[in-house]
């Protein structure tokens, strides 16, 4: 069930505040994250960003209602005209099977409910580990063993570093029966440099379009985007993702290596995508139009606002559940 917006937050934050808030995600990251994080306990994130609305006296329609923003003088923002637009439809919001986006630091909860996307028992999955480097060195049977612990039918790998392998039919024959293909965290560039624009990637496509579930971990999860950002040397650039959700960008490790910036920077500058800002040890899970979250930290979702807010900006935990229309509503 979708929470209320009262119960929830929409921050849309000026330079000051989203320099204050980034200063204290800087502030909890690193060796300390984990005390910091649990003397928070119960305040949670929430308390941080109501912290820096009150401190720079945000007005309250801009932090706690679906529909903020203020008219000139601080005036009550006017009611939209009868003959409105009809909202856009995001393809997302259409996307068939299921998309599971981790943000590092896997946990059983997530392979848990990746399986039951899959098919549960029934599930027959493909793990992609080619963004690991060590993946040739450890071997393919420790993936096997991993997710052989959630008792799914079979579980194949699949992985090279050649893109003419990834091109050839009898390489991909696995995805042809997959219901659940999972792609495991390293370096995004692996997987791009590897399976863009081949045979590969179009079977990941089939695989959601037969309703089966399509996920990833880290590097998995922001290869799984419309735009991947990748590291370079001063900084970042953004590459053609393998397009699984259209129009997404995914930044991993969210607050754990301080990213808040970086994520909303990305979408104030493509506003025709979205972000989402996911934390270690948690997923975001997008099926039939709906957001829901698993995990032990946060996951924010940021989407192309009118200007000046620019952006709107929520956050959520295990629990939270979020219809899409209503998340793109703000960009209109």
């Amino acid at each position: 069930m979708m929470p209320s917006y009262p119960r929830k937050w929409l921050a849309r934050l000026g330079q000051t505040q989203r320099s204050l808030l980034s200063g204290i995600a800087a502030g909890l990251s690193g060796p300390r994250a984990s005390a910091a994080w649990g003397l928070l306990g119960k305040l949670k994130l929430l308390a941080i960003v109501l912290l820096c609305t009150l401190v720079f006296s945000m007005a309250p329609t801009q932090s706690r209602t679906l529909h903020s923003g203020t008219s000139g003088g601080g005036s009550p923002p006017t009611e939209p005209p009868a003959t409105a637009t009809p909202p856009r439809v995001w393809d997302v919001q259409r996307l068939p099977g299921a998309v599971m986006l981790g943000g590092g630091s896997f946990i059983n909860a997530m392979g848990e409910e990746f399986v039951r996307l899959s098919g549960g028992r029934g599930a027959r999955l493909v793990i992609i580990p080619t963004a690991y480097g060590g993946t040739e060195e450890e071997g393919l049977d420790s993936f096997v063993a991993e997710w052989g612990r959630w008792h799914p039918a079979s579980v194949d790998v699949v992985h090279t570093r050649e893109r003419a392998m990834a091109d050839d039919p009898a390489f991909v024959a696995p995805l042809h029966r997959a219901t659940g293909v999972w792609l495991c965290g390293g370096k995004q560039s692996r997987l791009l440099d590897t399976y863009k624009d081949t045979l590969l990637e179009q079977e990941l496509h089939n695989v959601l379009k037969r309703g089966g579930a399509v996920g990833g971990n880290c590097a998995g999860a922001m290869a799984l985007g419309e735009l991947t950002i990748v590291r370079r040397t001063g900084g970042i650039s953004l590459r053609a993702g393998l397009g699984i959700v259209p129009k997404l960008v995914v930044d991993s490790h969210w607050l754990e290596r301080n990213r808040i910036e970086r994520l909303r920077d990305v979408v104030e500058d493509h506003p025709g995508y979205f972000g989402l800002g996911i934390d270690s040890q948690t997923a975001a899970v997008l099926r039939d139009g709906q957001l829901y979250f698993v995990g032990n930290s946060y996951v924010s979702t940021i989407v192309p606002a009118a200007r000046p807010q620019a952006v709107r900006f929520d956050v959520w935990e295990e629990g939270d559940e979020v219809d899409m229309s209503d998340l793109f509503d703000s960009r209109q």
